[in-house]
């Protein structure tokens, strides 16, 4: 993929004109595109929470993702199973009534792992954040044949907490890989083995601009994609960022931008069907989130 360019610095207009705060130093084209799913506050497979956090796609292009609330309601795993159409805005509808689990925590980030430990299909969710909600450990969530939810337990990382996690069985050759962002350092991990060890710390200084917030993570056989999202420190004008690396946590493409729409859209997570790429925007002020495709 092509680097991006840097922006030149916002030029004062006239003396004795005040200046505007500057924006980003780095520009970013818009990302974003077609709409694949839209998700009310009133949709069932939010169960009445009203925050998206980890998304990923599981088997057969199924979706799940976590909502939570921040008063109170354990988060609540959600499941969206394909009707076999194109992609378009209906490729997904809710599964029904989505499963409560306490452990998800704060739910920053999904990874699937289609044979976990050589047990069959699982969901493993970062339990934490990177700041406001602290854990190192993380939950994997079996599934079922087709796709719903079974049993869950919790793993304690030695890398401490972290909140972004993907794994991609492609990688590696086809042996299968795991990548973990702690704070802005990136961890890899072989994919056959247990979570309680054989870390590996491949780089410490992940390139990032300006001040966001860490969301979720995505990896395929090449790359890694970083999301940052706006927050409440982000000036009106910023966008969420996307970064793309390459498993050694070299850069490949900084600042790919999704639109933030004066603070009210937050970028949650990245993940894919095949060749077709997807991020999760959390809308506050009432606002429906979405699934959009997220354009290489």
């Amino acid at each position: 993929m092509k680097k991006l360019s840097s922006a030149a610095s916002v030029l004062a207009l006239s003396i004795g004109i005040a200046i505007a705060p500057a924006a980003s130093a780095y520009a970013a084209d818009d990302r974003s595109g077609a709409e694949r799913l839209n998700i009310p506050n009133s949709s069932t497979c939010k169960a009445g929470r009203t925050v998206m956090q980890g998304m990923v796609a599981g088997p057969g292009g199924q979706l799940y993702i976590i909502f939570t609330k921040a008063a109170g309601a354990e988060p609540v795993l959600s499941r969206w199973l394909r009707d076999g159409s194109t992609w378009d805005g209906t490729s997904w509808t809710c599964a029904g009534i989505p499963t409560p689990i306490s452990t998800l925590g704060h739910g920053n980030d999904l990874a699937y792992n289609p044979n976990y430990l050589g047990q069959g299909p699982a969901l493993i969710a970062t339990q934490g954040s990177q700041s406001a909600f602290l854990s190192d450990k993380v939950t994997v969530v079996r599934l079922n044949a087709d796709g719903t939810v079974g049993t869950t337990a919790e793993v304690r990382l030695p890398i401490g907490n972290i909140s972004g996690l993907c794994y991609s069985a492609t990688a590696a050759g086809g042996a299968g890989k795991y990548a973990a962002r702690r704070l802005g350092s990136l961890w890899t991990h072989p994919g056959a083995g247990a979570l309680t060890s054989g870390w590996t710390l491949v780089k410490s200084n992940l390139t990032s601009h300006d001040n966001r917030s860490d969301q979720g993570i995505d990896c395929s056989e090449n790359y890694i994609w970083n999301t940052k999202s706006i927050n409440t420190s982000t000036p009106a004008t910023g966008w969420n960022w996307v970064y793309q690396y390459n498993w050694s946590g070299g850069d490949v493409e900084s600042d790919i931008g999704i639109p933030g729409n004066n603070l009210i859209d937050e970028i949650e997570d990245i993940t894919h069907v095949g060749g077709e790429f997807f991020v999760g925007v959390n809308r506050n002020d009432g606002l429906a989130d979405t699934v959009n495709v997220f354009i290489e």
